[in-house]
């Protein structure tokens, strides 16, 4: 699995991310996997959908 950094990561969004993260009873880390994996998955979905 790669690693992937964030930098100048604005200090509202990381509080907003700690709190979505807290929400779903994740960590951070988990909680930007997830919407990174969400928003790829959406993407693939709508290429597909754009071929068609």
């Amino acid at each position: 699995m790669a690693t992937l950094g964030i930098e100048d990561l604005d200090d509202a969004v990381r509080r907003k991310l700690r709190r979505r993260a807290a929400q779903h009873g994740r960590s951070m880390a988990a909680e930007i996997r997830d919407i990174r994996t969400r928003a790829v998955t959406v993407a693939q979905i709508g290429e597909g959908i754009a071929r068609h």
